[in-house]
């Protein structure tokens, strides 16, 4: 918060916009298979599943992450206007 002139200017924090597709039982798990997300601007892939309530742990075979068509994993950095899609791996004997 910064005070000029007798005047109070509240900072807005930087947000960015991703479109997140979902696939299968994901789709299922967060109510849909389409979700835009508005997170902050040092937002990773880890937060994005965290605003989803989406644990690795409850989808047998863990999930293929892709940002941007590109494999990613929780640490990934999020950009205005990137698209994550998120599927349950296929189970492997």
């Amino acid at each position: 918060m910064s005070v000029r002139c007798g005047f109070v200017s509240r900072v807005q924090p930087s947000l960015v916009r991703i479109e997140v597709r979902c696939y299968g039982e994901v789709a299922a798990a967060v109510g849909g298979r389409t979700r835009t997300l508005s997170l902050a601007d040092d937002a990773t892939v880890g937060d994005a599943r965290a605003a989803l309530s989406i644990a690795t742990e409850s989808f047998s075979g863990g999930l293929v992450v892709l940002v941007n068509g590109s494999y990613a994993d929780a640490d990934a950095a999020l950009s205005d206007g990137d698209t994550l899609a998120l599927s349950q791996s296929p189970m492997r004997e």
